[in-house]
């Protein structure tokens, strides 16, 4: 994944949280269910609407057809959403902030920046449902001015915590 420094060690992983990648995936799921709606108009105006456009396979291999082809599209989004949640994270070091960023399926941005060039940390939790299952977003600014920020990301106040005592850690250790 990420080639780590001699004598780095990885000590957290953060990730999007599990309930976001859900409830994008719940609107699929939706989606894959809607056609069923179908089965549910009257034969007889089916019937009319395939004579109209001069059709003779018959309702049924039409519908069948359709469908699988809508559930294929459907299942390609649903692997770039997993791949967007899956490979998206924070590789948190003993030296250094990670950020992995997977922009479509053949595109990754890979930032990195040491703990001594943090000059501010903040964490924004958007609303009670946020609140309720604890996830939000965190943004560390740079001595560049740059600004990382990990949206939708799991526990973010504990997240911030440890980059925060990793940042003291590398201070206390240069002074």
């Amino acid at each position: 994944m990420v080639k780590l420094e001699e004598g780095e060690t990885a000590l957290y992983f953060a990730r999007k949280h599990w309930c976001l990648f859900v409830s994008e995936t719940a609107f699929l799921v939706l989606f894959a269910l809607l056609p069923g709606v179908v089965l549910f108009i009257p034969s007889e105006m089916i019937d009319e609407a395939l004579d109209l456009i001069r059709f003779t396979g018959g309702f049924p291999s039409l519908f069948l057809f359709l469908w699988s082809l809508w559930l294929m599209l459907l299942w390609v989004f649903f692997a770039l959403l997993w791949t967007d949640y899956y490979l998206d994270m924070w590789v948190i070091t003993n030296h250094r902030v990670i950020d992995i960023e997977q922009l479509g399926l053949f595109y990754r941005k890979v930032s990195s920046f040491r703990y001594n060039q943090i000059q501010d940390a903040t964490v924004k939790v958007p609303g009670l449902l946020a609140t309720l299952i604890g996830f939000g977003t965190v943004e560390l600014r740079t001595a560049s001015n740059e600004t990382f920020r990990f949206k939708g990301v799991a526990h973010p106040t504990a997240l911030k915590e440890r980059i925060m005592s990793e940042h003291h850690r590398v201070h206390a250790d240069n002074t």
